[in-house]
């Protein structure tokens, strides 16, 4: 059963509008443990390592085991994977390393400007108006299939607000781990059970000497028959 979540929250004036749309699969089997690539971020600086960080804090607390983005790029070259794609020898690299599910995304805006105004005495002030969107995928490595999505934006006013402080907020507030696959096991090979010890048969006891036979006695020897005397003639 797929399911497709979208929520859209009322923009308030002079108080931001945030935007929320999230995509989860939920048909599908998705493995406990995820690789995670560094977000591309249009403003450059931490601002894409910054999102991936919170989106992987989510995922842990779903029940993920999220492989840091350092080894990810180690197997695969980041420019690489965002100029190609999940390409053929990308998609084998991953696997070659057991690794089945990836998530990565990118910040497509993360600005803020200073808006100068007076005040109704009168008096000169500032705040910052700041603005964020990013863009977030769950993918199976595999076949390339998507398993969950998210779009999130927001804009807000804030005499100290940073764009940074915008975008961990927005994330927070978008509940991600609430539309997440529930992660099952990774499958292991069952394990070999150790084959019962054999009985060592008792040992033979040796058989009795056999009691030689006594000797047989000697026959003893006839005597000859008397021989008979001739009658008297009469």
């Amino acid at each position: 059963m797929k399911r497709v979540l979208f929520a859209l929250f009322l923009c308030i004036p002079l108080a931001g509008c945030a935007t929320y749309r999230q995509y989860s699969q939920c048909d599908t089997p998705v493995s406990r443990t995820v690789a995670l690539m560094p977000f591309t971020s249009a403003a450059g600086g931490a601002a894409g390592q910054q999102a991936a960080n919170r989106v992987a804090l989510e995922l842990v607390g779903k029940g993920y085991v999220v492989i840091d983005s350092s080894f990810t790029t180690a197997t695969v070259n980041e420019a690489k994977f965002y100029g190609s794609g999940l390409s053929n020898d990308v998609r084998q690299a991953l696997l070659d390393r057991n690794l089945k599910t990836l998530v990565y995304g990118s910040v497509n805006e993360f600005t803020c400007e200073t808006m100068r105004y007076t005040t109704l005495y009168g008096n000169q002030d500032s705040k910052n108006r700041c603005t964020v969107s990013l863009t977030a995928k769950m993918v199976d490595i595999a076949t390339g299939r998507l398993l969950w999505g998210l779009t999130l934006a927001d804009s807000d006013e804030g005499k100290k607000l940073t764009a940074g402080e915008l975008m961990s907020s927005l994330i927070r507030r978008a509940s991600i781990a609430a539309t997440l696959p529930m992660p099952t096991a990774d499958a292991r090979e069952p394990e070999k059970q150790p084959e019962p010890i054999k009985q060592t048969e008792p040992a033979k006891q040796p058989e009795p000497a056999k009691q030689p036979e006594p000797a047989k006695q000697p026959e003893q020897v006839k005597q000859p028959e008397p021989v008979m005397q001739p009658e008297p003639t009469k």
